[in-house]
Formats: structure tokens, sequence, C-alpha cells
């Protein structure tokens, strides 16, 4: 049997960033996954960044992440979005080549060392006794299996046990133990569910009636930046109208999502189409996004329009919105369930609670998004190897980071549907920018070994005069936040009167209201956990408590 300090299993995202992290740390590690083509998968849209999720590719950067780097290497359309808004909600969003970010990923992964990746299904994994395959080791486990657990993809009547569709159309294996052996270990297993678009080719497309889209010339990029890209192309936007909304209704009964085919909860951020349509009926029209899966690839990716839709009904549908009437489909959309545990089961290192040997990372966590996996992975791994190592742990927390926010509402309150990360779930977010990260973590990633003193040094100075003139520039609301950040942390046990009337306060839905209201949670620790709480409301209830004290 071949011994390491660190297994990780799965080579997606959170994959990727957990073996990184824990090799960084100096931990014999170990990347576990299916074929070579599992890393740095862009299995559904090619893009990297966006609100809430640019704010974590830096401060992996800033802990010697590998996502940044490789979406610098990979980016063939940059734009900053919100940039006439304040600097807390600008974020850089890059479309990646797919080969160019898989290959950048290879490259960066070759650099570790101590990091062995072996191409092979894990069919047997051993809790108790930390073993996987009956001949591999290790001191800690990183479970990172996104959407192969359970998998089932689902396109109108059609269902198949998988994982990811490749791009040569053939099925990834689902796992179909991992689940089973969890649940016997205790873990609650939650049913959830992901979807996405049609692909269509880039020649069969009336570009002439379509929106361009032109990327931002300069741009940022999410690390050090890389002088040898030279890619940059074009996206574009075109709508879909009444017409399509009609044939989406009239053909709702055979979509799985609503004639009970599929259980699994979706994301509510990131509906369907038939989520749109039937949602939101007062729409006469939706964007769609036409974004290339490549600098020189004969593919389109059109954002906007996952669907769980049989190919036929997807055939008359995607052939309504303008400049696709001619459209030739390379690929049909598809939703796909799976299982991930309940996060409520972890504690902030991304540890079981009960299991102490285990880590967990990315969508089995119950999160969405190739950010929100990496950023898991990263912690995770790097947690992993202090676990086993006896070094000091890595501890972000929702005052000190994104990525802190993501961990601490999963870990305490739990999901009801794939978590995804935006901006206005930090009530800290002028603190948590993107230009300050490495002002923010860099320190703290240098002193647990997961970024060498040089690179934490070059970002420093790339991105200093641009945290240094957001700090002069919102210097009294950063104080502001500081204050706030303070009181915070006192104030988890503060108690809220029984009589405390939640109506009428800012930011707080009706539905919230409610629970609120019959729940009657003592004290501000018990409010967190209440299931939609948001960090924001929460600063509202506070607000309300000391002006009332």
């Amino acid at each position: 049997m071949k011994n390491y300090d660190v297994i990780v299993i799965g080579g997606g995202h959170a994959g990727v960033e957990a073996s990184a992290a824990a090799a960084r740390r100096g931990a014999k590690t170990l990347l576990l996954t299916q074929s070579e083509s599992d890393l740095g998968a862009l299995s559904c849209n090619p893009s990297i960044g966006g609100p809430g999720k640019s704010q974590m590719v830096a401060e992996m950067s800033a802990l010697g992440g590998v996502m940044g780097r490789a979406a610098d290497r990979a980016g063939i359309h940059w734009r900053t979005l919100n940039a006439t808004h304040g600097a807390a909600t600008q974020a850089l969003r890059a479309q990646i080549d797919r080969d160019l970010y898989h290959t950048a990923i290879l490259d960066i992964l070759s650099e570790y060392k101590n990091l062995d990746i072996v191409y092979e299904p894990v069919t047997v994994l051993d809790i108790e006794n930390k073993t996987v395959n009956d001949k591999y080791l290790a001191g800690a486990i990183v479970l990172t299996t996104g959407t192969f657990l359970h998998g089932v993809v689902t396109r109108g009547s059609e269902k198949i046990s998988s994982g990811r569709l490749l791009d040569d159309g053939t099925y990834q294996a689902a796992d179909r133990n991992i689940s089973d052996i969890l649940r016997a270990a205790g873990f609650g297993i939650l049913r959830l569910k992901t979807g996405t678009p049609a692909r269509i080719y880039r020649d069969s497309i009336d570009w002439s009636v379509c929106e361009v889209q032109e990327p931002d010339t300069p741009h940022d990029w999410f690390d050090l930046g890389d002088e040898n890209n030279n890619y940059h192309c074009a996206c574009y936007i075109t709508h879909t109208n009444e017409t399509t909304h009609n044939v989406i209704r009239e053909n709702i009964k055979n979509a799985p999502m609503y004639n009970g085919d599929i259980q699994g909860t979706g994301p509510r951020y990131c509906p369907s189409l038939e989520d749109k349509v039937m949602r939101f009926p007062e729409h006469t029209s939706h964007h769609v996004f036409l974004e290339p899966e490549g600098y020189d690839s004969d593919i389109i990716y059109p954002n906007g329009i996952s669907t769980s839709f049989g190919s036929d009904v997807q055939d008359i549908w995607i052939r309504t919105i303008p400049g696709l009437e001619n459209a030739r489909i390379a690929r049909y959309g598809y939703a796909i369930e799976y299982d991930a545990i309940d996060a409520r089961a972890l504690n902030d290192k991304l540890q079981s609670k009960d299991i102490s040997h285990m880590f967990f990372a990315g969508q089995i966590n119950g999160t969405s998004g190739y950010e929100e996996a990496a950023a898991q992975g990263l912690v995770a791994g790097a947690n992993a190897a202090a676990f086993v190592l006896g070094v000091p742990t890595l501890n972000l927390d929702r005052t000190n980071s994104m990525i802190g926010v993501l961990i601490d509402d999963i870990t305490t309150l739990g999901v009801d549907e794939p978590y995804r990360m935006f901006t206005s779930r930090a009530e800290y977010r002028l603190n948590l920018r993107s230009d300050n990260a490495i002002a923010r973590l860099g320190k703290i990633g240098v002193a647990l070994g997961l970024i060498d003193s040089e690179r934490y040094e070059k970002i420093y100075e790339l991105k200093r005069p641009i945290f240094q003139e957001n700090d002069k520039f919102y210097a009294g609301y950063i104080a502001r936040n500081e204050r706030e950040i303070a009181a915070y942390k006192r104030d988890a046990d503060l108690k809220i009167p029984m009589n405390f009337d939640y109506k009428g306060l800012p930011g707080l839905t009706n539905e919230l209201i409610e629970k609120l209201t019959r729940a009657r949670p003592e004290n501000i620790a018990a409010l967190s956990r209440i299931s939609g709480m948001t960090p924001a409301g929460i600063m509202v209830v506070l607000r309300k408590i000391k002006a009332t004290n």
C-alpha cells in the first residue's frame, strides 16, 4: 500500500486547488481522478469571475492559488463588470479558452514535485481506515467529487446515469458508491440539480442581427497577468421573444422540472429558460449571451438558456431566437441531478466535525460555480495538510475574505439550493475587494507556506496603487466597516428581545420575517442560522436592537 499525507478525490476545480494547496504546504499528495480531461474542465460556461467570484479568485491568488494564473493564460474576452459602480461591486470577468485553460492547469500542477496525479476511478473508499482503492493510504482525505455522486443526466424523457458529458459526446461514469458510504458514516445527503444549454456551431449564427460586446482594451488581470496572452475576441447578445416563450409554455408538460421527473433543487439565481418563462411571465424577452468556447473554437455557448427539454423541443425554440434561425446544434442542453452533503457537518476548515481526517470541497458541499469550488478546495487542501503535518491552519472568516463568507454561510446555515456567491452576501464587502485581497491575505499565505514571498511582493506591488487609492477614497466607509467588524465579533451572543418586531426592516423578505417571527431566535448566533438569513439582514437587526436599547 502506498502512503500519502493527503489524498484528494476528484480533479475538478476544487480538486486542483486542494491538491496544489496541500502540496505547497509540504504534504506528500495524491490527486485521484477519472481522466486527464477532468483537470481544469470548464464543463459549463467557459468563464471565470464576475460579482463576488472575482474577489474569491483574487483571494486565491493571494494564497498562491492556481485559478487566477490559469485564467490569465487562457482568457480571450475580458471585461470589468459594474465599472461605473462602487469598488465593492466591481468585478473582473473573463471568457476562457477551454483548451488553453486545461493546458495551463496541467503546466501549473507539473511544478509540484510532491504531487502525484493518478487517473483511475475510486471504486473503494474506506473512511475508517483512510484507504482508497485498497492500495492508497492517507493521513487525510479530501472529497471533491462535483456532480458525479449518483449523477443522473436528464434531457426530456432521456435519463442517463452519468457525470459530465464530454466534448466527444460520451459520458463520464457516475459514482454509485460514495454517497452510500457517506450516508452510512452519518452525513446528511441532499439532492441538487444544475443544468447547461445547447452548444451551437459558430458558422450557423447570423451575427448581423446580434449586439456586439467588445472586450475591455486594455484590461485588468486576475493574477500577475500573462504577457504572452494576446487572444482577444468579441462576444454577442441576442434575446428570446414571445414566440420562444409560447413554444416553452405549450411544451411545459414535457419539461422534467415541471412533470416531476427531476426532484433535485436547482440554483435559484441561475434558472433554466423554462423556469424564467414560467416564473416571470411579465418578461417578454430574456438575454442570450453568445460566448465562444475558445479563441479558434467553432462552438458557441449561448449563456442564459440552460434547459432540460428534450432535443426535439430544443430544436424548435432555439431557432425562434434572432440570429439562431438556422442554428446547427453541436450538443443539446441537459440537466444533471447529483448528491451533496449537508455542509453543516463541517467546521470552518471544511473538516468533518465527527471524522477529523475527512475534508470536503466544491459541489459536494452544496455550492455551484467554478470559483466557489476552487476556493473551498484551497481551504480544504491547506487544512488537510495542516491536520497531517501538525502545522497552523488556514483561518478564513466573513470579516477577512469572501471565501470566509462562503464557508461560514454553508457550514452555519446549510443550503436548500446550490449556493452561489454574490457581493451582497458579504456585509463587509467594501473591505473585501479584489484589489486589496493581497493586502488582506498575502502575509497569511506567506506565513503558512501557501505563497512564496517573491510572488507575494510582485502581486502586492501590482495591486498597491489601486487599493491604496480606493482606501483613501472610501476611508470613512471602510472605517465604519471596521467598527462593525469589531462589533460583529462581540455581538454573537447578543440577546434578542422576545417581543422584537421584524416587520418593516429593510433587507428582510416577507418570507424571512415570517420565519423569524415564528422562530423567535434568542440571540444573534441563533438568528444567523435561520435558513435564508443574510449577513446584511443580521446587520439590520443588530442596528435596530442597539437603537432601541
